[in-house]
């Protein structure tokens, strides 16, 4: 990805973030949904049969989707990695295993650790909002501070799945160590 193009994704992640102060639960989860499309401008897969076989870069949502449509309108007719995105829905995780990023919602409560086992060692990217889901494994959890939509990465996981993050989108993480920063909520 050029430089300028990176600079500019990395300016609308940052202004998404600064735009949720004070929002209501529609705006945040539209907060949320740009931050998964742009994950996608800033995530780099290791070649592996999985990744080369995928013709659609899809971005899943595993469980009850608290996005809506805002996930499917900023990604009409979009493209990531060369691929046209596409915005799937699936029931469990076991579903979403060919998918370039699955979102587990929150509602997954206790199958979140199962959701995740179902994806380990998958070039899948493990987003969520659900409370200690990098402590479970997860890889991108969503916070909320001072009311604004953030994120935590935590690196082991996604390393472990061969994936890679750019420095870019790691410079504005709040934590990349993989503990939820004190002082948050999911």
């Amino acid at each position: 990805m050029p430089r300028t193009v990176r600079s500019v994704a990395i300016i609308a992640l940052c202004a998404i973030a600064a735009a949720v102060s004070a929002q209501n639960r529609v705006s945040e989860y539209a907060v949320k949904a740009a931050y998964l499309f742009n994950f996608g401008r800033f995530v780099r897969f290791a070649p592996s049969d999985a990744v080369n076989n995928r013709r659609t870069f899809d971005i899943c949502i595993v469980g009850e989707d608290p996005l809506g449509l805002a996930l499917d309108d900023l990604t009409a007719n979009e493209r990531l990695d060369g691929k046209p995105v596409r915005v799937a829905r699936m029931k469990t995780a076991g579903e979403a295993r060919t998918c370039a990023i699955a979102y587990i919602s929150s509602a997954e409560g206790a199958h979140v650790r199962t959701d995740l086992d179902a994806l380990r060692g998958l070039p899948v990217l493990t987003v969520s909002d659900s409370a200690n889901f990098l402590q479970h494994g997860g890889m991108i959890q969503f916070v909320i501070i001072g009311n604004h939509v953030r994120f935590a990465v935590n690196l082991d996981a996604v390393r472990s799945a061969q994936i890679n993050l750019s420095s870019e989108l790691l410079k504005v993480a709040v934590s990349v160590n993989g503990e939820t920063p004190a002082g948050v909520r999911p």
